[in-house]
């Protein structure tokens, strides 16, 4: 991976139903405003990229396709932007990451709010990660 480039490219996108299903039985769980967050730290699965994440939004909450989608790509657009610090961390451990990002709030918050959500969750991430080695 390139170190300098925010790329977000379909191989780190988490499509897998059997890795999906690990998570929601033996992933761990993080509680970060707007977020609810499934990850499981695995050296054993072989990834082109550190981390792999996977983005859901409530149909019971937003009816409309076109309101999920629309908080699906700020969500990704944030965690685009600001998942450098976890892949530094990974590619430094060599851990591989994967995690389900679930949007819990019923109404559709700003940008920056989903952005500082995202950042604090990657921080928490990181500590989650850190905390492990020691």
């Amino acid at each position: 991976m390139q170190s300098m480039k925010q790329t977000f490219n379909k191989d780190e996108r988490l499509k897998s139903r059997t890795l999906i299903g690990n998570l929601f039985k033996d992933g761990l769980t993080i509680h970060q405003y707007p977020f609810k967050v499934l990850y499981k730290i695995d050296e054993g699965v072989d990834f082109k990229y550190p981390a792999k994440i996977a983005v859901s939004v409530s149909k019971r909450n937003f009816k409309r396709a076109v309101d999920r989608n629309r908080l699906k790509r700020k969500i990704r657009e944030a965690y685009r932007l600001n998942k450098l610090d976890l892949y530094n961390l990974l590619n430094q451990t060599n851990e591989k990451i994967y995690f389900f990002v679930i949007y819990t709030t019923t109404q559709e918050i700003s940008y920056q709010e989903i952005e500082l959500g995202m950042e604090k969750l990657i921080l928490r991430l990181i500590d989650k990660l850190t905390e492990n080695k020691t």
